[in-house]
């Protein structure tokens, strides 16, 4: 199994306190970091190099869409998944437009992520 390098992204602590308390049980995440802002992102993702982006789309200043169509071509192939409060096909359509390979709500990320993890770990997508 590949151990994976996940870098999230969201200007929310909650948020990212819950993500790491999650992504620091599971087996499939070999490091991660945390980052508030789309411009730490880029900084960070120039640096670390992640395999998997989890990058909130609603953030002041540069917002994660933006965010997300620099960054596909900063950083080698990784992949990158919108997360956000609001589920819609509007918000999906754009993810995709701007880089994304999904859009996963916030209200399903506990669930959703184990398993996005597991399949990328598998090497399955």
């Amino acid at each position: 199994m590949h151990k994976l390098r996940v870098l999230v992204v969201d200007d929310n602590r909650l948020f990212l306190s819950a993500a790491r308390n999650l992504l620091s049980e599971l087996p499939e995440v070999g490091c991660a970091e945390y980052v508030n802002s789309g411009a730490e992102a880029l900084a960070k993702a120039t640096e670390f190099v992640p395999d998997l982006v989890l990058m909130d789309i609603m953030m002041p200043g540069m917002n994660g869409l933006e965010t997300m169509a620099i960054l596909q071509f900063r950083v080698p192939a990784p992949r990158m998944y919108a997360v956000t409060l609001h589920d819609s096909a509007e918000y999906r359509t754009a993810a995709l437009k701007n880089g994304a390979d999904g859009l996963i709500s916030k209200a399903d990320f506990a669930t959703a992520i184990p398993e996005l993890l597991a399949t990328l770990a598998r090497g399955s997508i």
